[in-house]
C-alpha cells in the first residue's frame, strides 16, 4: 500500500475465536446441512454447528501461505470449523471481511509460518501480519474492483478447466467407439491368449532402497503417470545383492504394465533407458506373442471394456487386488497386426493433438493465475485502476471462452 496508509496488526483489528473451533472424528460426524470447514474449505457436511454469523477462516497447518494461493476465505451461515483453520472476525467498521481475505490470499505469508515437520500459523504470528488500513470507502471500491475482475478470471479459468476436460473425454470417446465397432468384426481373445502374464517381486522384507542412482533400477506403482510412462523421480534403486536374488523379475520396452494390487488397472509401457529394470510385486507385465503390437494393448487398458472387466475381477480384502489368473480372463477384440499398427498410428495422432490443446490451455490457467495475482498486487499498492484492469480482465475472459 502507499507508504501513507497506517497499517495495523491483524490481531488488532480482528477478534481471533479459536477457542471456539473444535474437531470432529470421521466416526462422530452425523451427516447434516451444515458445512464442516477445515484449513482448505469444506471437508464435509454435518448435523451440528458452532458458528452461525459471517466469518473469516484461515489454515494454521494442512494449507498453502504463498503470494496468490487461496489461503484465507469467507464463510457465513451455520458452520462448524475444526482446528486446523483460524476464525477471524473482523471489527467491520474498520475493515471489511472482503479485504482481509483479499490482502491475505495476497501476500506472501511464508516469514509468519513456524515448524520444520509440519508448517504451521500460530495464533501469535497471525495476529501479528501487518494489514494496510485505508478508510472504508477506499477498502469498498478497491474490493468492488476486485469482485469484478475476478469474477471475470474464475469464469475464464472455470472455461480453460473445462476445455481440458473436453479435449480428453475426446479421446477418451474415440478410443472406446474404435474398440466397440472392433468387437463386431474381430475375434475376442483373452489376454492369456495373446500373452504371458508375469508378476513383479518385492524387495526383501525391511531393504531400504539406495538413496542414488545405482543401475538397478526398481519400479513401483507410485512411479506410474497416468499419461502411461514412468516419473524419473519416482525410480527406486537396489544394490546388486538384492538385484541377483529378483533378477527374473524384470520388464522390458516390448511389455505392457499393469498395476494389480491397490490401485487397479493404471497401465504404460517404460522407455528404453528402463530397459530392464526390476518391477514391483503390485503390478505385473504382459509379455506378447509376435502378432501382438504392445501399443494397441495398452490403448484397450484405457478404454471403458478393459476398466469394467478389471473391476468385475478385483478382490477387495485389505486393499483392492487384481490376482494374476483373473487378470488373464480379460478379453479384447484382436485385428490383424498390420491393422493394429493403422490403429494405434490413429491413437497416438489424436492423442498428441489432445496434449497439444491441454498444453495451450495449462499456458492460459498460468497466464490467468498471474493476472490475478498482479491485480491483487497492484490492489494493495494503490496502482488499481478500474476501467484499465477489470477491461484486462474480462479481455482475458474472451480469449478463453
Amino acid at each position: 500500500m502507499r507508504d501513507d496508509v497506517p497499517a495495523r496488526h491483524l490481531g488488532k483489528v480482528c477478534d481471533i475465536l479459536d477457542s471456539r473451533r473444535k474437531p470432529i472424528t470421521k466416526r462422530d460426524r452425523v451427516p447434516g446441512p451444515y458445512p464442516y470447514y477445515g484449513a482448505t474449505g469444506v471437508l464435509d457436511y454435518v448435523e451440528g454447528c458452532i458458528f452461525d454469523e459471517p466469518l473469516v477462516l484461515i489454515g494454521e497447518d494442512g494449507a498453502k501461505w504463498g503470494a496468490g494461493e487461496r489461503t484465507a476465505y469467507m464463510v457465513e451461515g451455520k458452520c462448524w470449523v475444526n482446528n486446523h483453520a483460524h476464525v477471524i472476525r473482523p471489527n467491520r467498521d474498520l475493515i471489511l471481511d472482503s479485504w482481509v481475505v483479499y490482502y491475505l490470499n495476497a501476500i506472501d505469508l511464508a516469514p509468519f509460518i513456524s515448524g520444520l515437520t509440519v508448517p504451521k500459523l500460530n495464533q501469535a504470528r497471525l495476529r501479528e501480519i501487518p494489514i494496510p488500513l485505508p478508510p472504508l470507502p477506499e477498502q469498498k471500491r478497491i474490493v468492488a474492483i476486485l469482485d469484478e475482475a475476478l469474477a471475470g478470471i474464475a469464469t475464464a479459468v472455470a472455461n480453460t478447466e473445462k476445455n481440458l476436460v473436453n479435449a480428453r473425454e475426446l479421446f477418451e470417446s474415440y478410443l472406446n467407439s474404435a474398440f466397440s465397432r472392433l468387437q463386431v468384426t474381430c475375434e475376442a481373445k483373452t489376454i492369456s491368449e495373446i500373452a504371458a502374464v508375469k508378476g513383479g517381486k518385492r524387495v526383501p522384507k525391511g531393504y531400504k532402497f539406495q538413496t542414488n542412482p545405482t543401475g538397478f533400477p526398481y519400479i513401483t506403482v507410485s512411479a506410474f503417470t497416468d499419461e502411461g510412462g514412468i516419473d524419473p523421480s519416482g525410480v527406486k534403486y537396489i544394490d546388486e545383492d538384492i538385484y541377483k536374488q529378483i533378477s527374473r523379475y524384470i520388464i522390458t520396452t516390448s511389455d505392457v504394465y499393469i498395476s494389480i494390487a491397490g490401485t487397479i488397472g493404471k497401465s504404460g509401457i517404460i522407455s528404453e533407458d528402463l530397459d530392464g529394470a526390476n518391477l514391483t510385486e503390485n503390478a505385473c507385465r504382459l509379455i506378447f506373442q509376435p502378432e501382438i503390437f504392445n501399443r494397441f494393448v495398452y490403448f484397450f487398458t484405457k478404454t471403458l471394456s478393459f476398466e469394467d472387466q478389471a473391476l468385475k475381477n478385483t478382490r477387495i480384502a485389505a486393499q483392492p487386488k487384481l490376482a494374476l489368473e483373473r487378470l488373464k480372463t480379460i478379453t479384447l477384440p484382436i485385428p490383424s497386426r498390420e491393422l493394429q499398427e493403422q490403429m494405434v498410428s490413429e491413437f497416438d495422432g489424436l492423442l498428441a493433438e489432445v496434449r497439444r490443446l491441454e498444453s495451450i490451455q495449462h499456458q492460459k490457467l498460468a497466464a490467468l493465475a498471474e493476472l490475478k495475482q498482479s491485480l491483487l498486487q497492484k490492489a494493495f499498492s494503490g496502482e488499481l485502476t478500474a476501467d484499465k484492469d477489470v477491461s484486462n480482465a474480462f479481455e482475458h475472459k474472451e480469449e478463453v471462452a
